[in-house]
């Protein structure tokens, strides 16, 4: 027979209640993260009960605030503040395209010139996010016309078509908007 080990005279319960605080709603992934990792390096009697309540907790919060994210994203206020964050996004990258031109005499091919790829080393969104969260993020519309003196740049909408009737299209007022070649082609 095996000897059984010494009993610990460290109690459990602080870190099962700590397990069960990772069942709190929006704390409970920083307090399940805490007694995962508590109960890990931890030789208390019931560890393990610490951990798993602590990683049931911290995955069910993750799950809930996914499922909100997901009933909510696209409810007509979610879908207005989207949109209007897009085009303050257009308007940024539309000065940007400018500078750009500024510098260099010309427009770029793409976006991507702006930031530098494959690492970015510009802290400017050019991608498209109107089609909601749960869509892989694509980068916005941009066409160069073939005078390369304007372009056309937008982003496709929640539909995630262009040329339709929900495309975002920059928020410029119109005394910026006359000293870029930004020319919408509709």
């Amino acid at each position: 027979m095996e000897p059984r080990p010494a009993p610990s005279n460290q109690r459990s319960w602080p870190l099962l209640v700590l397990g069960a605080c990772a069942f709190v709603p929006g704390l409970g992934i920083f307090f399940g993260a805490a007694a995962v990792t508590w109960g890990l390096v931890s030789n208390r009697p019931r560890a393990k009960w610490g951990v798993i309540l602590g990683g049931a907790g911290a995955l069910l919060n993750l799950a809930g605030g996914a499922v909100l994210v997901r009933r909510f994203e696209h409810t007509p206020v979610v879908e207005r503040s989207r949109i209007e964050m897009t085009r303050r996004d257009l308007g940024a990258v539309a000065l940007e395209l400018e500078r750009y031109r500024d510098r260099t005499g010309r427009y770029p091919a793409t976006l991507q010139q702006l930031v530098g790829q494959p690492i970015p080393l510009r802290l400017l969104n050019i991608y498209d996010q109107t089609a909601g969260i749960f869509v892989f993020p694509r980068v916005y519309e941009y066409h160069v016309a073939a005078d390369a003196s304007s372009y056309d740049l937008f982003a496709v909408g929640p539909d995630g078509k262009p040329g339709t009737a929900d495309d975002v299209r920059p928020a410029l007022p119109d005394s910026v908007l006359r000293g870029t070649g930004y020319r919408p082609v509709r």
